[in-house]
């Protein structure tokens, strides 16, 4: 039985009454409206102001450090070797001179100053191409800087013949190349995971 005060006061809301087979029936008062649920937000395309995770954004974060120290110790021994070129050019030039012994020293100069001035300019065009692709974050940055590596890396073969080939920028060159596809992926990787779960 239902306290007095309880029995004057009409329903709020709907109730719901056992019959005796078991089965539930749903009684409301004359007038009664359903409260309307709430709508489902549909986003209709990918948004790129969605937020990511922090533990995402860490990662991301911590890569592109990495590859601004990269990009950096690249810098470094470039510099170094290219002042290392520059003020033992006599000496290389007639260590040239004494392997090709048909070819006279003012072409072989001309052959080590346009070598120099090739890899300077490379060298701005690489790092410039890499600090772009971090600080923007575009996977397709990331391809084209991979690319520059890549024939960087390729270009140091030939540099052999003229003693100029050096092992470590090679490497880090390549390794350069390896980074950028890994960025470039990740980042692919993140846009689509994303587009993901904005579908679902």
């Amino acid at each position: 039985m239902l306290p007095d005060d309880a029995a004057d006061k009409p329903p709020l809301g709907p109730v719901f009454v056992e019959n005796p087979d078991g089965s539930l029936v749903q009684g409301v008062p004359p007038g009664y409206q359903e409260i309307t649920p709430p709508s489902t937000p549909r986003r209709e395309a990918f948004d790129p102001s969605l937020p990511l995770s922090a533990d995402v954004i860490q990662a991301l974060a911590r890569h592109e450090l990495l590859f601004l120290a990269l990009l950096l110790l690249q810098l470094v021994v470039e510099v170094m070797f290219e002042t290392m070129h520059i003020t033992y050019r006599e000496d290389a030039i007639f260590e040239l001179s004494l392997i090709y012994l048909s070819v006279p020293p003012p072409v072989l100069r001309t052959l080590y100053w346009f070598a120099i001035f090739a890899e300077c300019l490379y060298t701005g065009a690489f790092l410039t191409l890499g600090v772009m692709a971090a600080f923007r974050g575009k996977p397709k940055l990331y391809q084209r800087f991979s690319a520059v590596a890549l024939v960087g890396t390729l270009g140091q073969l030939p540099l052999a013949y003229l003693n100029r080939f050096n092992l470590l920028i090679f490497f880090l060159r390549f390794i350069s190349y390896a980074y950028g596809c890994f960025q470039r992926n990740l980042l692919y990787g993140i846009g689509l995971i994303t587009q993901d779960l904005v579908f679902l």
